[in-house]
């Protein structure tokens, strides 16, 4: 997403000033939208108009995926990590605005989840199979 924008058949489908925009229409047609980015809080597509924005304490290292090719020397990946934060677009969030969050307390909480996903996995597979 943090690539140069570019359109598919008329629409955007990179660049986070347009990623950031359609959440925010998306949000108020009642979409409920949450995206780990960099903080970068300096940059055009920053998403002041976000619901809840959770900074988090720790720094996140963002790898590209298998299919990227850099176009030059620009786009080669460092693996350097950036500040990260946690946007959320929900017109029904009734929290702060802003909060922060360690790394490590993220990190268990995906961890948790992923292994509630992956129970409820196991028993629709169970129920098929039945």
């Amino acid at each position: 997403p943090y690539s140069r924008a570019s359109q598919h058949e008329g629409q955007y489908i990179t660049g986070m000033r347009y990623i950031m925009k359609h959440a925010s229409a998306m949000r108020d047609k009642g979409g409920r939208y949450v995206f780990l980015i960099k903080a970068a809080t300096s940059e055009v597509w920053w998403p002041e108009d976000a619901d809840h924005i959770a900074f988090i304490r720790g720094r996140i290292g963002f790898e590209l995926p298998a299919w990227f090719i850099p176009k030059d020397e620009k786009q080669v990946p460092t693996g350097a990590f950036f500040a990260g934060a946690i946007a959320v677009f929900d017109k029904t969030w009734k929290g702060p605005a802003i909060s922060y969050i360690g790394r490590d307390e993220l990190e268990a909480c995906g961890e948790a989840f992923l292994a509630q996903v992956r129970q409820q996995a196991e028993k629709l597979v169970r129920e098929m199979a039945a």
